[in-house]
């Protein structure tokens, strides 16, 4: 469990990455500020979710993903936000995935159960490989492979 003066070193230290990832997921700053608050928030209030089980980056790299699969399904305008994302604002970094790629995680993670949604976007916006998304999701590479093909059954369903 952190103590305060831990939180606050892992807030001086991961909060940008928890804020990169938030805005990758969520297409916007002012949400992925939103995101990094809840998270070190949580974790103060109940600093007992980190069991110490993975290292902090993989903890908050699950927490942050989480949270923003959960401010995603809870906004009602979430249809809204990934409409107004056009391809041209999809532009990623040099050496990132296709902006077509990007469009439909995004979408996929309205409309994916979370697990799925979680391997794609792991697979799709962050390039893991099969095992490092595994390890994330603390199951096997075949299961990843699994969670992967109904991403892709669901990009056939869409494209139809």
């Amino acid at each position: 469990m952190p103590r305060a003066e831990s939180l606050e070193s892992w807030y001086k230290l991961h909060a940008p990455a928890v804020f990169r990832r938030a805005r990758r997921m969520l297409g916007s700053d002012v949400e992925a500020q939103e995101i990094v608050q809840d998270v070190f928030l949580s974790l103060h209030e109940r600093p007992q979710q980190f069991s110490g089980k993975s290292s902090v980056t993989t903890f908050l790299y699950a927490v942050t993903t989480h949270a923003c699969f959960t401010r995603l399904r809870n906004q009602k305008n979430r249809r809204r936000l990934m409409d107004e994302r056009s391809e041209a604002e999809t532009q990623t970094e040099a050496g990132g995935p296709s902006p077509e790629l990007t469009l439909l995680a995004r979408r996929a993670l309205s409309e994916l159960p979370e697990d799925v949604a979680s391997a794609l976007v792991y697979y799709a916006l962050d390039g893991m490989s099969h095992e490092e998304i595994a390890r994330v999701l603390d199951c096997s590479r075949r299961h990843v492979g699994d969670l992967l093909l109904r991403a892709a059954q669901f990009a056939r369903k869409a494209e139809a």
